[in-house]
């Protein structure tokens, strides 16, 4: 899990990075799905010797992923002769480090847990000549109890995976262009073992920390959140390794920033950008992902989901602008109190669309009543938000002659958003949403 949340961390947060680049991958690796069973049944000394040239076959698709990836790049110069200044980064569950801290953990149960390790030969711990170590090695460690908990949750989800025939029910990755992950094997003794004896998971730590050959070693508190264990760990690959600092968030509180705008003002570029430079979920544009693409017509966006005929909502009571400010308050819920986020439009922008609409329901009620009634749940819905954590608004301000530019530049925005007239809509899209959203978030920073 950890690993495809930084790989997906690292591509959006930096400039220092291609995203196509940055590669999650896993060993055993997935081309070694069908015999990782069979070896994880036999146990012992055969299971120990697939596992150890497991790490080979993976540095061997490491190596072939990278002459693809250089070769593309060389294609696509327009002087053979450059030299590629793009470097891929693997991301690896486990590798050699794992083999040997289990292998040795496993057997040595003489003395304490960090004297047994300790009193071992460094030669034990080096890194093989002929297998390339990482530039950082990340050493996750977890309290017994968690790990326990993590044990029985993940069973419980692959069992019910299986019954419901999903091909797809398992974390691992892979590298891209190998074949699909392969099943988790039901063959694997550790969890067990770990149970029965307290001792062989410090064991296993300890070994971690005495391996001889990466640049960097971290150790990485892996009792939190998803979230927070991530950020952490995207916080010390960009520190060793990228030579860029992040800026920590004083206090433990739920952080949300919600970024406000117009149509192509950026929200979703910088969103995403920004929440994998923290580390955090983001959450893009509701509105955009409830919307039926296929049932989009020319300013359909004007009247409600973008058919045109004003609807949207799940039943004839429910208008389009309720059904989204539903569902975000639906999403604000799913979000932990340890979660801090990075969302798009939300709330204010919700609004901000809902009275260029003025605040059109399905209900038998004056214009000027539904307005008050759609300010009223956007108000009641931050102030819910705010005893879960704290809030930040950023608006992002562009004027219409941008809009259109970046309509122009990205026709993926012609498809998502259809005008008539692109000049005039987008002025007043950026009456509306702009200069409009800008009042609305004076009017609520008394909140």
């Amino acid at each position: 899990t950890l690993v495809r949340r930084v790989a997906e961390g690292l591509k959006s947060s930096t400039h220092k990075l291609v995203p196509e680049y940055v590669h999650a991958c896993a060993t055993p690796s997935a081309s070694l799905a069908a015999v990782r069973p069979a070896f994880d049944r036999r146990g012992g000394p055969v299971a120990r010797a697939f596992y150890m040239c497991s790490n080979y076959v993976l540095q061997h698709e490491i190596r072939k992923a990278c002459k693809a990836l250089w070769e593309e790049e060389r294609k696509e110069k327009t002087s053979s002769n450059s030299k590629s200044k793009v470097v891929p980064v693997f991301i690896v569950d486990r590798f050699y480090s794992s083999t040997c801290a289990y292998t040795v953990g496993w057997k040595n149960t003489s003395g304490s847990p960090a004297e047994s390790i300790n009193n071992l030969p460094d030669s034990l711990f080096a890194w093989p000549h002929d297998l390339r170590p990482p530039d950082l090695m990340l050493i996750l460690q977890v309290n017994d109890e968690v790990r326990r908990n993590r044990v029985s949750s993940r069973a419980e989800g692959a069992a019910t995976a299986r019954s419901s025939g999903d091909p797809n029910s398992n974390d691992s990755s892979c590298i891209e262009g190998a074949p699909p992950p392969p099943a988790m094997s039901r063959h694997n003794p550790w969890d067990e073992r770990l149970s029965n004896d307290e001792e062989l998971g410090q064991r296993i730590v300890a070994a971690h920390r005495r391996t001889i050959g990466p640049s960097h070693v971290e150790e990485v508190d892996a009792n939190g959140s998803p979230d927070d264990i991530s950020r952490m760990a995207l916080e010390i690959i960009r520190n060793r390794l990228l030579g860029e600092k992040i800026p920590s968030v004083v206090g433990q509180k739920k952080v949300t920033v919600a970024l406000t705008g117009t149509h192509c003002s950026g929200k979703n570029t910088l969103g995403r950008l920004l929440a994998g430079y923290l580390g955090w979920r983001f959450d893009p544009e509701l509105g955009d992902i409830l919307r039926d693409r296929d049932a989009l017509v020319v300013d359909g966006h004007r009247t409600g989901d973008g058919s045109g005929v004003g609807g949207g909502g799940t039943n004839k009571k429910e208008c389009w602008d309720d059904r989204v400010h539903r569902e975000e308050c639906a999403r604000d819920r799913t979000c932990s109190r340890s979660c801090s986020r990075v969302v798009e439009t939300w709330h204010i922008g919700n609004l901000a669309w809902a009275l260029q609409r003025r605040g059109r329901s399905n209900n038998n009620a004056s214009e000027e009543e539904n307005i008050a009634r759609v300010r009223a749940q956007a108000q009641r819905a931050i102030r819910d938000e705010m005893e879960r954590g704290d809030i930040v608004m950023v608006h992002l301000q562009t004027s219409p002659e941008t809009t259109v530019r970046r309509r122009n530049k990205q026709p993926e925005n012609v498809l998502r958003l259809p005008m008539s007239d692109e000049e005039c809509e987008s002025r007043r899209l950026h009456t509306a949403l702009d200069v409009h959203g800008v009042q609305l978030l004076h009017d609520f920073e008394g909140e």
